[in-house]
């Protein structure tokens, strides 16, 4: 697999994977402590390139605490929903992501690792450059290394694939304790290119 279709089906379980793969077991924290991020709703356009999704469209629920990611790629015709929320992590915000469904290739590709079941879970660092960009960090690598570790439980595959079987509280102490470096090394940036009205 090179490197930047690990990249897009990390975006696919968007959370996890700057040069590989992470999943896991438990969310970041309790959909029933899910944060409002209303800035996240809209249509968004990357500004970058190689294994970055072209557009994300970011609903909200009604109660704006639930998110459906449609992520797409017009060129190669890709796609995938995932279903989303916030979850604080003291002043950071972090996606919890869960694959609804993607198109037959990534789907096939997701399916191949066999934990798409057992390791619903990604996570994705964001934050707002101004109003209109959005920044998304993948802490991949971070994550490979807590479990290489043993700070977190799970098992390494590779240079980079982790798959966790820890606590969320555990989860969130790993990412909580990174610095902006780690949590956003190689990032996505994405522009707002439409607001929900």
């Amino acid at each position: 697999m090179t490197l930047a279709r690990i990249r897009t089906v990390a975006a696919l379980l968007l959370a996890v994977a700057l040069a590989g793969c992470a999943a896991s077991k438990s969310p970041l924290g309790p959909a029933s402590e899910a944060v409002g991020e209303p800035r996240l709703a809209g249509t968004w356009a990357s500004e970058g390139s190689g294994g970055d999704w072209e557009y994300l469209h970011i609903l909200p629920s009604d109660d704006g605490k639930q998110l459906q990611i449609v992520a797409v790629n017009q060129g190669d015709k890709s796609w995938a929903v995932l279903d989303g929320y916030v979850t604080a992590v003291g002043e950071r915000r972090f996606l919890n992501l869960r694959l609804a469904t993607a198109d037959a290739g990534l789907m096939a590709e997701v399916e191949k690792s066999g934990r798409k079941d057992s390791h619903p879970y990604s996570f994705a660092a964001y934050a707002f450059d101004g109003d209109d960009v959005l920044r998304i960090g993948y802490p991949v690598e971070a994550l490979h290394q807590a479990v290489k570790d043993g700070r977190l439980a799970g098992e390494t595959s590779g240079d980079y694939d982790v798959f966790i079987a820890d606590s969320s509280a555990k989860i969130a102490a790993v990412l909580g304790a990174l610095d902006d470096a780690a949590l956003f090394k190689d990032p996505k940036h994405y522009k707002r290119i439409k607001s929900p009205p």
